[in-house]
Protein backbone atom coordinates (compact mmCIF):
# COMPACT_ATOMS: atom_id res chain seq x y z
CA UNK A 1 0.00 0.00 0.00
CA UNK A 2 2.65 2.43 0.69
CA UNK A 3 4.49 1.66 -2.86
CA UNK A 4 1.37 2.77 -4.00
CA UNK A 5 1.19 5.67 -2.21
CA UNK A 6 4.26 6.63 -2.75
CA UNK A 7 3.85 6.09 -6.70
CA UNK A 8 1.06 8.19 -6.88
CA UNK A 9 2.22 11.01 -5.14
CA UNK A 10 5.56 10.62 -7.44
CA UNK A 11 3.07 11.01 -10.49
CA UNK A 12 1.03 14.19 -8.93
CA UNK A 13 4.64 15.48 -8.02
CA UNK A 14 5.66 14.91 -11.91
CA UNK A 15 2.65 16.30 -13.68
CA UNK A 16 1.97 19.12 -11.42
CA UNK A 17 5.75 20.32 -11.78
CA UNK A 18 5.28 19.75 -15.61
CA UNK A 19 1.82 21.62 -15.67
CA UNK A 20 3.30 24.72 -14.67
CA UNK A 21 7.09 24.31 -16.19
CA UNK A 22 4.55 24.39 -19.70
CA UNK A 23 2.73 27.41 -18.42
CA UNK A 24 5.89 28.86 -16.55
CA UNK A 25 7.95 28.29 -20.10
CA UNK A 26 5.83 29.80 -22.91
CA UNK A 27 3.74 32.48 -20.80
CA UNK A 28 6.76 33.93 -19.71
CA UNK A 29 7.30 36.75 -22.45
CA UNK A 30 3.43 37.87 -21.13
CA UNK A 31 4.50 38.38 -17.65
CA UNK A 32 7.65 37.74 -16.62
CA UNK A 33 7.19 37.84 -12.68
CA UNK A 34 4.00 35.99 -12.93
CA UNK A 35 5.17 33.24 -14.67
CA UNK A 36 8.90 32.91 -13.38
CA UNK A 37 7.36 32.39 -10.46
CA UNK A 38 5.01 29.33 -11.69
CA UNK A 39 8.02 28.04 -13.35
CA UNK A 40 10.07 27.80 -10.34
CA UNK A 41 7.44 26.43 -8.45
CA UNK A 42 7.00 23.47 -11.06
CA UNK A 43 10.44 22.81 -11.51
CA UNK A 44 11.39 22.54 -7.75
CA UNK A 45 8.04 19.91 -7.69
CA UNK A 46 9.47 18.30 -10.77
CA UNK A 47 12.97 17.59 -9.05
CA UNK A 48 11.48 17.15 -5.95
CA UNK A 49 9.87 14.06 -7.55
CA UNK A 50 12.44 13.31 -9.12
CA UNK A 51 14.54 12.60 -6.02
CA UNK A 52 11.70 10.96 -3.94
CA UNK A 53 11.23 8.63 -7.10
CA UNK A 54 15.42 7.51 -6.90
CA UNK A 55 15.60 7.99 -3.14
CA UNK A 56 12.47 6.69 -1.68
CA UNK A 57 10.84 4.30 -4.19
CA UNK A 58 13.99 3.17 -5.82
CA UNK A 59 16.14 2.94 -2.81
CA UNK A 60 18.93 4.23 -4.64
CA UNK A 61 21.78 5.44 -2.82
CA UNK A 62 23.50 8.88 -4.39
CA UNK A 63 26.64 10.79 -4.45
CA UNK A 64 26.95 14.02 -4.34
CA UNK A 65 27.91 13.73 -8.27
CA UNK A 66 24.74 11.72 -8.84
CA UNK A 67 22.44 14.22 -6.81
CA UNK A 68 23.75 17.15 -8.64
CA UNK A 69 23.48 15.10 -11.81
CA UNK A 70 19.62 14.14 -11.21
CA UNK A 71 19.09 17.62 -10.43
CA UNK A 72 20.69 19.34 -13.42
CA UNK A 73 19.35 16.00 -15.83
CA UNK A 74 15.84 16.34 -13.66
CA UNK A 75 15.96 20.47 -14.79
CA UNK A 76 16.53 20.13 -18.31
CA UNK A 77 13.68 17.51 -18.80
CA UNK A 78 11.16 19.15 -17.02
CA UNK A 79 12.20 22.12 -19.35
CA UNK A 80 12.49 20.65 -22.55
CA UNK A 81 8.91 18.76 -22.20
CA UNK A 82 7.53 22.15 -20.59
CA UNK A 83 8.82 23.67 -23.84
CA UNK A 84 6.36 21.14 -26.13
CA UNK A 85 3.83 21.03 -23.67
CA UNK A 86 3.49 24.92 -23.21
CA UNK A 87 4.42 25.26 -26.92
CA UNK A 88 1.33 23.38 -28.16
CA UNK A 89 -1.01 24.48 -25.80
CA UNK A 90 -0.50 27.85 -26.20
CA UNK A 91 0.97 28.44 -30.20
CA UNK A 92 -2.02 30.70 -30.94
CA UNK A 93 -0.32 33.38 -28.32
CA UNK A 94 2.71 33.34 -29.54
CA UNK A 95 2.98 31.15 -32.41
CA UNK A 96 6.73 32.52 -33.74
CA UNK A 97 7.99 32.15 -29.73
CA UNK A 98 6.73 28.13 -30.32
CA UNK A 99 7.79 27.37 -33.13
CA UNK A 100 11.29 27.90 -31.52
CA UNK A 101 10.24 26.60 -28.23
CA UNK A 102 8.61 22.94 -29.22
CA UNK A 103 11.86 21.94 -31.40
CA UNK A 104 14.25 23.05 -29.20
CA UNK A 105 12.33 21.32 -26.31
CA UNK A 106 11.95 17.95 -28.17
CA UNK A 107 15.92 17.85 -28.38
CA UNK A 108 16.27 19.28 -24.81
CA UNK A 109 14.29 16.50 -23.53
CA UNK A 110 15.09 13.68 -25.63
CA UNK A 111 19.26 14.50 -24.51
CA UNK A 112 17.84 14.94 -20.97
CA UNK A 113 16.23 11.58 -20.96
CA UNK A 114 18.92 9.60 -22.66
CA UNK A 115 21.21 11.14 -20.48
CA UNK A 116 18.73 10.83 -17.24
CA UNK A 117 18.15 7.32 -17.89
CA UNK A 118 22.00 6.19 -18.53
CA UNK A 119 21.05 4.43 -22.21
CA UNK A 120 24.40 3.35 -23.70
CA UNK A 121 24.53 3.72 -27.26
CA UNK A 122 27.90 3.31 -29.67
CA UNK A 123 28.98 5.56 -31.47
CA UNK A 124 27.23 4.94 -34.97
CA UNK A 125 23.33 4.70 -32.74
CA UNK A 126 24.26 8.25 -30.86
CA UNK A 127 25.18 9.90 -34.47
CA UNK A 128 22.13 8.34 -35.78
CA UNK A 129 20.11 8.93 -32.99
CA UNK A 130 21.08 12.69 -32.66
CA UNK A 131 21.30 13.57 -36.50
CA UNK A 132 17.55 12.13 -36.32
CA UNK A 133 16.52 13.89 -33.63
CA UNK A 134 18.02 17.21 -35.23
CA UNK A 135 15.75 16.73 -38.19
CA UNK A 136 13.00 16.15 -37.09
CA UNK A 137 13.50 19.04 -34.81
CA UNK A 138 14.72 20.98 -38.13
CA UNK A 139 11.30 19.54 -39.84
CA UNK A 140 8.79 20.70 -36.97
CA UNK A 141 10.39 24.54 -37.11
CA UNK A 142 9.91 25.17 -40.79
CA UNK A 143 5.90 23.77 -40.45
CA UNK A 144 5.69 25.55 -37.22
CA UNK A 145 7.03 28.12 -38.78
CA UNK A 146 5.26 28.22 -41.85
CA UNK A 147 1.87 28.11 -39.87
CA UNK A 148 2.64 30.97 -37.73
CA UNK A 149 3.49 32.96 -41.03
CA UNK A 150 0.34 31.64 -42.40
CA UNK A 151 -1.55 32.82 -39.34
CA UNK A 152 -0.06 36.53 -39.41
CA UNK A 153 -1.34 36.88 -43.19
CA UNK A 154 -4.94 35.65 -42.15
CA UNK A 155 -4.88 39.00 -40.11
CA UNK A 156 -4.81 36.21 -36.76
CA UNK A 157 -3.64 38.50 -34.24
CA UNK A 158 -1.15 36.54 -32.04
CA UNK A 159 -2.52 36.35 -28.32
CA UNK A 160 -5.02 34.11 -28.12
CA UNK A 161 -7.62 33.29 -26.27
CA UNK A 162 -6.18 34.02 -22.52
CA UNK A 163 -5.91 37.37 -23.19
CA UNK A 164 -9.36 37.90 -24.56
CA UNK A 165 -10.58 38.29 -21.22
CA UNK A 166 -13.17 35.80 -21.09
CA UNK A 167 -13.16 32.06 -20.59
Amino acid sequence: MKNLIYKYLVYIIYFLGIGMTSSGVVLMPFNTMRYSVILFIGLSLFIAGSIFNEVVIDHHHMTAIDSIKLVILSLTLAIGIGMISGGISHFKESPTYVSYLIPLGIVISFISFAFKNNFKLNKKEKLMVFTGIIILAVIIFIGLSIAASNMAMMNMTPGGDIFNGGH
